[in-house]
């Protein structure tokens, strides 16, 4: 759980440092009219894809599977998510 705190305030330092948190960049890639925050987010799933499989091939450690649904934590998840873009947007 730490490791997972860890890496997406890492994450989120990154998307702040590039820019992909300003409205103007959300925006224009809701609007198909600018690719960087769908470049970036491209490029975090494919730098885990490979983490993981490094991970997997190599047996350093267990790799999780996720499962489909997890129950109340994806609609209190969603719910946050939901506020923090409606809050962005104002």
């Amino acid at each position: 759980m730490l490791y997972a705190l860890i890496i997406g305030a890492a994450f989120g330092f990154a998307m702040h440092r590039g820019g992909i948190t300003r409205y103007s960049r959300i925006m224009g890639a809701l609007l198909m009219k600018d690719f960087k925050a769908m470049k970036f987010m491209f490029t975090g799933t494919a730098v885990a894809l490979l983490i993981y499989a490094i991970g997997d091939l190599s047996g350093i450690g267990p790799v999780q599977r996720i499962n489909g649904y997890f129950g109340m934590g994806h609609i209190v998840g969603g719910v946050l998510f939901g506020i923090g873009m409606a809050l962005a947007g104002l």
